[in-house]
């Protein structure tokens, strides 16, 4: 059995980041992730075709510059000068097969009228829905306004809480807006799982986990058994809690509490020549049957162009491949090459926040059981990183 000082579970940026805190700490640490790489959201599939390379996301798009704890570990991992910027491209409405501006679909009328509520309202206990149609008015709200917002977490938005959506961040002024990587966002799960010293196994699905004398003995599907004094779980709440079920009901209940959706994307790969589409950022299609088409086209190449279509629960492949050849007025012959991912986001409702009181309640005093992910602060990639951080604190505290 492998005896560690800690033990991850998850091996996206939250489970990344944590193990990443820990092995900087001098600790043992092994990471287990189910899937045959590491990253999670961090997807950046990369595809070579007679020496030409194009990479394209299938979960994750942006960094920003408020992202002040991700920049920290990017900036010690010695990747900073792959740090590309993201070109000016719009993000456009696609309604009746025509793309469109986002300004000629609002009501001006009403967006002037109900702007000035932008300076009283607080988000504070408001859903999205609730605050942004007083924001931009009821009309703009549910004719443009919540399809964006869908978009982020490819679900619907309405009953999220106003103030985890888009959070205000200090912002690093020595670094750019927003910005990827040369090979895109998994750059920074490839560098952190480089580590010195950080243990990675991939294609460990962890199916068990025990408490005995004062340790976690965690057993995966390969029969592989790790034994640690600290755990981690960097897994969807559902899994964590399944986890769990066995050494702290408590907890293992009060995460069974939270919902979850999977977001399926299938990325498309097509050359340049075969694209009559401006280009674009991404395209919203209201009441679609998918939730947003993002581009790689803010990282222009001169072959290819790619697109990531995040599409609703439920559909098959033929309805899926004839939407995608709509849009983009291509035959699937002419389609270079297609990837799919399916990725697990928290549903977030009003009273998350004292869901997370009680959560850390409940975690006091169990400085040896670490809980990380994007369900916690939110969703962004910083709010990952940052619960890790925290838990890092915590554990050392």
């Amino acid at each position: 059995m492998m005896q560690n000082d800690v033990v991850v579970v998850g091996g996206g940026i939250s489970g990344l980041s944590l193990a990443y805190y820990c092995v900087k700490a001098g600790l043992k640490t092994t990471l287990l992730e189910k899937n045959d790489t590491t990253g999670g959201s961090f997807s950046s599939h990369q595809y070579n075709a007679n020496g030409k390379k194009f990479w394209l996301e299938l979960g994750a798009h942006t960094c920003y510059s408020s992202y002040q704890n991700l920049l920290d570990i990017v900036e010690e991992s010695g990747i900073t000068n792959t740090i590309i910027p993201r070109e000016k491209v719009p993000f456009s409405l696609f309604i009746d097969g025509k793309v469109k501006s986002i300004v000629s679909q609002l009501n001006i009328p009403e967006l002037l009228f109900a702007a000035p509520n932008l300076f009283k309202l607080k988000k504070t206990g408001e859903s999205v829905k609730s605050y942004y149609s007083r924001i931009v008015g009821e009309k703009n709200y549910k004719d443009v306004v919540s399809h964006f917002f869908n978009a982020v977490p490819s679900q619907p938005t309405d009953d999220f809480p106003a103030d985890m959506m888009f959070k205000s961040r200090e912002k690093r002024k020595d670094m750019l807006k927003n910005y990827t990587f040369n090979h895109g966002l998994q750059s920074v799960a490839k560098v952190i799982a480089a580590t010195n010293g950080l243990n990675i196994f991939t294609s460990r699905d962890v199916n068990s986990i025990e408490y005995v004398d004062g340790r976690y003995i965690i057993r995966a599907d390969d029969d592989g058994a790790y034994s640690a004094k600290t755990l981690v779980l960097a897994t969807p709440s559902a899994v964590s809690s399944s986890l769990l079920r066995d050494i702290n009901p408590d907890i293992a209940n009060h995460l069974g509490q939270l919902k979850a959706a999977e977001v399926d994307s299938i990325g498309v790969i097509v050359k340049k020549e075969h694209i009559s589409l401006k280009p674009v950022a991404a395209l919203i299609s209201p009441n679609d049957i998918f939730y947003s088409v993002v581009s790689r086209d803010t990282v222009s190449d001169e072959n290819f162009r790619g697109f990531t279509f995040h599409f609703k629960p439920g559909l098959d492949d033929k309805t899926k491949r004839a939407r995608i050849t709509d849009v983009l007025g291509v035959s699937m012959s002419k389609i270079e090459h297609t990837e799919s991912k399916i990725n697990t986001v928290p549903t977030l409702r009003l009273g998350h926040h004292q869901w997370l009181e009680r959560m850390d309640t409940m975690l006091t005093g169990k400085k040896n059981l670490l809980l990380t992910g994007n369900y916690f602060g939110g969703m962004a990639i910083e709010d990952c990183v940052s619960r890790s951080k925290s838990e890092f604190a915590r554990l050392k505290g």
